[in-house]
């Protein structure tokens, strides 16, 4: 019997999710090209039965920059 060996190659092509102490990090992507925005919607019941939403936004530059928009409101 002949040996055959197989040597996998692979291309990431995708920007991947960074370890960081900046909570945002841990929830949106790092710049990529052709992304422009990404929105993270939280819903919670409150004891008091209304529903507390939180919007938080990372919204990409062109030079890799980004900034971060956070709102909350209570129904």
């Amino acid at each position: 019997m002949s040996k055959i060996n197989k040597i996998a190659t692979a291309e990431f092509k995708k920007s991947a999710r960074i370890v960081s102490d900046y909570e945002n990090d841990m929830i949106f992507e790092q710049p990529r090209q052709g992304l422009l925005k990404q929105t993270f919607v939280s819903m919670e019941k409150l004891e008091s039965g209304l529903v507390k939403i939180t919007t938080t936004e990372r919204k990409f530059g062109v030079n890799g920059d980004y900034y971060d928009t956070s709102r909350t409101e209570v129904l």
